[in-house]
């Protein structure tokens, strides 16, 4: 008597951020390359510092980048 899921439920929602360690291999580059740049301010995506040492990157920034999406 319970109702079935629907597939859009099953779905796990869409992330809007990226680790570092997961934009660099998405953009072809060593993490601690990515680091170096973010710190440097020179990084091809503008990091969002969550703390000293950890940083994420907006997933739309990311695939635009990497020629994933337009």
């Amino acid at each position: 008597m319970g109702q079935s899921a629907s597939p859009l439920d099953a779905r796990e929602p869409e992330r809007l951020f990226y680790s570092e360690e997961e934009t660099a291999a998405l953009l072809g580059i060593h993490r601690t390359t990515l680091r170096t740049l973010a710190l440097e301010g020179q990084a091809p995506v503008e990091p969002i510092r969550l703390t000293r040492h950890k940083r994420v990157y907006r997933r739309i920034d990311v695939q635009r980048l990497a020629g994933l999406e337009q």
